[in-house]
């Protein structure tokens, strides 16, 4: 839970476009694609610097941790809500 909300305020803050768009394709990248599925999809827009990089690779590493079902539940929880 703590690295979605962590994101979810990462993707408010990317700026302009629409968030309702971008949101949820960005967790959905980030729980169930590679790294380089979300540079090049959801957040293809927008300019990373290197510390955001640094840290969306973090967040990814620990999210590619969870177990398969936990990932499961937790893409479950977009699809429900958005």
């Amino acid at each position: 839970a703590v690295p979605l909300l962590i994101t979810v305020v990462l993707c408010s803050s990317l700026g302009a476009g629409s968030t309702h768009e971008v949101v949820p394709s960005f967790l959905q990248t980030l729980l169930e694609g590679s790294a380089e599925q979300l540079y090049a999809g959801p957040i293809s827009q927008y300019e990373v610097d290197d510390v955001t990089r640094a840290a969306l690779t973090a967040l990814k590493e620990c999210i590619d941790k969870l177990s398969p079902e936990h990932v499961k539940a937790l893409a479950d929880l977009l699809v429900i809500h958005s």
